[in-house]
């Protein structure tokens, strides 16, 4: 079935979109994501961020459908969701970065989907990602439930690989606008960014990665060859946490809101 015939109001949804080069979406009330698809022009494997102001607005997999008859919506919000985030070849918010052979290395798009659960209160999936390096492929176990600022990636790699470095990055590059706010800890393995308002229509974009607290302070963070800061560490596995937040929605609209809500999120994964 398409993504975009189950369109109904949820909080949490999840799909590939055959009618937009089967990009991977997934969502709940309180923000969007994107991972770029086969067939997709943009060989690019960093994730996507879309705002939202809620859950009762359109979903991702509606505005990537009708997205030609909604004028630009990537300045003005259509149906409560802004697209309004620059990727390009950088990590977005969460993408993984590897480095290894001497370079940085970022993946080509995801080439195999499973959905595992998707419901109004969670969704669960993997993708998994080609072969391009002495690691093998990747695959990327993901949740997201209702209410959650964050979404959990479990990340694997198909085979062990000595010296190499790999983890979730974030976008900090002011070519690509992502300019503010900047907080990171080394040692509690956390990247966070508030950047400064872009319009008063686009307001403020707030994203964050994360390890799981389990593995804190196992990762370096360094800057990758896209400028992005990444949480690089040489596991095998390892799970993380990333997210977003709009100051347009109206709930988080300071750098220490946004802390406060990265914090809350972390000692709940703890317990």
């Amino acid at each position: 079935m398409s993504a975009i015939a189950m369109i109904f109001a949820a909080a949490c949804m999840c799909g590939v979109v055959p009618e937009h080069a089967n990009d991977f979406f997934w969502e709940n009330d309180k923000f969007g994501m994107r991972a770029y698809g086969p067939g997709d022009p943009h060989v690019w494997s960093g994730f996507d961020v879309f705002n939202k102001l809620d859950d009762a607005r359109a979903t991702c997999g509606w505005v990537l459908r009708n997205s030609a008859a909604c004028g630009d919506w990537t300045r003005i919000p259509y149906e409560g969701i802004l697209d309004n985030y620059t990727l390009g070849a950088g990590r977005g918010c969460g993408g993984i970065a590897m480095y290894a052979d001497g370079e940085w290395k970022t993946f080509p798009n995801w080439k195999t989907c499973r959905i595992i659960e998707n419901t109004p209160e969670r969704c669960e999936f993997e993708l998994v990602y080609p072969a391009f390096s002495a690691a093998g492929e990747m695959t990327c176990h993901i949740t997201l439930e209702k209410g959650a600022r964050f979404f959990k990636n479990t990340v694997t790699f198909e085979k062990e690989m000595r010296d190499f470095l790999a983890g979730p990055g974030i976008d900090v590059a002011a070519t690509r606008g992502h300019v503010g706010m900047l907080w990171q800890d080394e040692a509690a393995s956390i990247i966070a960014l508030f950047e400064d308002p872009k319009s008063e229509t686009e307001g403020a974009t707030a994203t964050a990665i994360f390890l799981d607290p389990a593995i804190a302070g196992t990762a370096r963070i360094l800057t990758d060859a896209q400028g992005c800061r990444v949480l690089a560490t040489n596991r095998r596995s390892f799970t993380y946490y990333a997210g977003a937040a709009w100051s347009k929605a109206a709930e988080i609209v300071t750098p220490q809101q946004w802390r406060m809500a990265l914090e809350l999120h972390r000692s709940r994964v703890q317990k």
